[in-house]
């Protein structure tokens, strides 16, 4: 089999997918094969050396997070049992739907309300002091020193706390945003795959991790 009659037979069985992953498999292999050639392998031996076009394509699909290996196994059958199963099955999916959107919504508020809980704490201690020295004050105005001098003290100390509520809430929020982050990932991972892949020549690739064994 030539380079190119690997390249659109792979192709062929990879139409389930869209025009732009088909490409990048597609290139993905074409480079592969490219450079068993330069390294003096035959071109029919450097494309058995990729595997066969069904078994390339497997490992494709394969890779592919939960939900769109579902779509894309389903639409290679059929398109017909594909628009069959979304009509038939959107009431059910769509509950589904928002159930999870919603859920997901709920957690990513609750990490943020946290954190704003934190930053409302420090503030309301720090804003105690100014309080307590304008109350010094009018005690030191009508004679009372004791209670100004408390008051003073009183202040110091709620603004002490309140700058170390705050360094505190600064360091929780920047754990909360990578909690939140950590979050969506994982809520989202059965629809989507991580920004980069490595390659099976050990390059590191944007997009799908094409996962194929290119045997020697």
């Amino acid at each position: 089999m030539t380079k190119q009659e690997f390249l659109k037979r792979l192709g062929d069985l990879l139409a389930c997918l869209s025009a732009d992953q088909v490409r990048e498999a597609q290139a993905f292999y074409a480079e592969a094969i490219d450079d068993r050639m330069e390294d003096g392998v035959s071109e029919e031996d450097a494309v058995a050396s990729m595997g066969t076009p069904g078994e390339v394509a497997e490992a494709i699909l394969d890779d592919l997070p939960p939900v769109p290996r579902a779509v894309a196994k389903t639409r290679r059958k059929s398109n017909v049992l594909l628009w069959a199963l979304v009509i038939v099955g959107s009431p059910v999916w769509l509950a589904l739907g928002a159930a999870f959107a919603i859920t997901v919504a709920a957690i990513y508020a609750t990490i943020w309300i946290l954190a704003a809980s934190v930053w409302i704490v420090a503030l309301a201690f720090a804003a105690i002091g100014p309080v307590c020295w304008v109350l010094a004050f009018d005690g030191a105005l009508i004679g009372h020193i004791a209670f100004a001098v408390a008051f003073l003290g009183i202040g110091l100390s709620m603004l002490g706390v309140g700058l170390l509520l705050g360094a505190a809430a600064f360091a929780a929020t920047k754990s909360l945003a990578h909690v939140s982050v950590m979050w969506l990932r994982k809520a989202f991972s059965p629809f989507t795959k991580g920004r980069k892949g490595t390659g099976n020549d050990g390059s590191t690739r944007g997009g799908s991790h094409l996962l194929v064994e290119i045997r020697p």
